[in-house]
């Protein structure tokens, strides 16, 4: 088993991974609107799928939840 870092290390650490999460879930936001955006402009799911790291039922899956999530933010305003 790997020895736990002081703490000094293990905080600096947990900022790095904190940071990276960050980012990734901003970058997964915006591609998962990029896919509802693509399905809405027409482009076929299997397309989509080809070029991103889903299969065409979790575009479709994510396209809709997107859609979804803007209907109800539109509906707040």
């Amino acid at each position: 088993m790997t020895p736990r870092p002081d703490a000094r290390s293990e905080a600096q650490w947990l900022r790095k991974l904190e940071r990276a999460t960050a980012a990734h879930e901003k970058t997964r936001r915006a591609l998962d609107e990029l896919i509802a955006d693509a399905r809405t402009a027409g482009v076929p799911l299997m397309t989509i799928a080809k070029h991103t790291p889903y299969s065409r039922e979790w575009a479709r899956k994510i396209a809709t939840r997107v859609d979804t999530e803007r209907a109800g933010d539109s509906h707040q305003e």
